[in-house]
C-alpha cells in the first residue's frame, strides 16, 4: 500500500498557479492617485477633537514630565522639613503618643 506523495501534489498545484498569471494592469493603473484620494477622504471624516488632541500630545507629555519633576522636589522638601521638625522636637511628632487618647 503505497500512499501518494502529498508534497508532489502540492508542488503540482503551485506550478499550476504560477503558470496562470492574472492580468493586474487594470489594478496598477493610477494606484497612487486612488490611494492618496482614499487616505485624504478618511482623514477628512475624522473628528476635529481627535486631530487636535494628537497634535497637542507633545505639549501634554511635557506637562506631565514637568509635573513629575515638580512633585519629586515637593516630596523631597516635605521630607526634609518633617525630619528637621522631628530633630528639633521629637516628642510632639511621635505618632504613638499622638494616637493615645
Amino acid at each position: 500500500m503505497n500512499k501518494p506523495n502529498p508534497d508532489a501534489d502540492l508542488d503540482a498545484l503551485f506550478a499550476l498557479a504560477r503558470a496562470q498569471r492574472r492580468n493586474t494592469s487594470a489594478v496598477e493603473y493610477a494606484f497612487e492617485t486612488r490611494l492618496m484620494a482614499r487616505l485624504r477622504e478618511q482623514k477628512e471624516t475624522g473628528s476635529i477633537w481627535a486631530m487636535v488632541s494628537w497634535r497637542m500630545m507633545p505639549f501634554f507629555a511635557t506637562c506631565v514630565l514637568a509635573l513629575a519633576v515638580w512633585h519629586e522636589q515637593v516630596v523631597t522638601e516635605t521630607d526634609d522639613a518633617a525630619q528637621s521638625a522631628y530633630v528639633e522636637n521629637p516628642t510632639s511628632l511621635d505618632t504613638e503618643s499622638n494616637l493615645d487618647l
